[in-house]
């Protein structure tokens, strides 16, 4: 069908209507591309949250059952360790266990101070995907000025 210049094309022209509709049609376009980007965002950070869970939870209570049965074992060792000073040396047993007391403080702190260091990113491709966004809202903005 030929239309006449001026005119709206019809509902089966190839013409996009965004490209012969006002500035204001195609902003609503705008928002919402934008509102299904930020959806698209939305569904991967839950995907990966159900993936970290479900990780955590098959891992949790094995895990417990083995810190408690470390602990307890641990405990027993070093009421053992601070009997057996105590009964071969001239110390009090309350002087070694507050030696033992400090010595666990300076392995804590150790080993905070070891956790502290590297760790891998959380919601890596989330991160990725989110950095792209920012690239690519910044490319809008510098060709729309």
């Amino acid at each position: 069908m030929i239309e006449e210049p001026g005119t709206m094309p019809s509902h089966d022209s190839p013409i996009p209507e965004s490209t012969t509709t006002p500035d204001r049609a195609r902003y609503g376009n705008w928002v919402e591309a934008i509102l299904c980007l930020v959806e698209s965002r939305a569904s991967i950070i839950s995907i990966e949250s159900k993936d970290a869970l479900k990780s955590a939870s098959a891992k949790f209570i094995p895990l417990a059952v083995c810190l408690f049965c470390i602990l307890a074992a641990w405990v027993f060792a070093i009421a053992a360790v601070i009997g057996y000073l105590a009964a071969a040396t001239v110390w009090k047993w309350y002087q070694i266990t507050f030696a033992i007391a400090g010595l666990h403080l300076v392995i804590a702190l150790l080993a905070l101070l070891i956790a502290k260091k590297s760790k891998p990113a959380p919601f890596p491709v989330t991160r990725s995907e989110f950095k792209k966004d920012r690239e690519w809202l910044n490319h809008l903005q510098h060709r729309n000025d």
